[in-house]
């Protein structure tokens, strides 16, 4: 039984960190975006410049 409940939360942080591989830091411009970077654009979290929030 604590085998189970082991492998249940070992699974739990391990799908729960796979989420953040999409995240990438950086800083955003007056309008909300930003350029990528080259570390980003080699691991594909993003190709060129994009926006974190919605332009109002």
């Amino acid at each position: 039984m604590k085998k189970i409940i082991v492998l249940f939360i070992a699974l739990i942080v391990l799908l729960g960190t796979s989420s953040s591989a999409f995240a990438h830091s950086g800083r955003t411009d007056k309008n909300g975006g930003h350029n990528c970077s080259a570390k980003s654009k080699q691991k594909g979290l993003c190709t060129g410049y994009h926006y974190h929030k919605k332009k109002k």
